[in-house]
């Protein structure tokens, strides 16, 4: 995966992107937990820590049902493939 940052005046914001593949549910789970909370690294060390254990936690939990939301989209697909006839397709979905 790359990442580029640029600022244009004001505005800073990151480009990621990947190279022959979509992100992965970790990487998607990352983006979200960066933008739904920073932990300071000049905090008191106590509460530092404690929020980045919430943090790594709530990474865990995004990771988790990411995951489940592809397997699930991809057992969508799955069923409207073979109500279209096509099981022979459903094979690529890796499911």
């Amino acid at each position: 995966m790359n990442v580029d940052q640029l600022n244009l005046g004001d505005i800073d914001f990151e480009v990621h992107t990947t190279d022959g593949r979509g992100h992965t549910p970790e990487e998607l789970a990352d983006f979200a937990v960066n933008k739904i909370m920073y932990v300071s690294k000049d905090a008191n060390p106590l509460i530092r820590d404690q929020a980045q254990a919430f943090k790594d936690y709530i990474r865990q939990v995004l990771v988790k049902y990411l995951k489940q939301a592809v397997q699930s989209d991809r057992t969508t697909l799955a069923n409207k493939l073979r109500q279209a006839g096509h099981s022979d397709l459903i094979k690529i979905l890796e499911i």
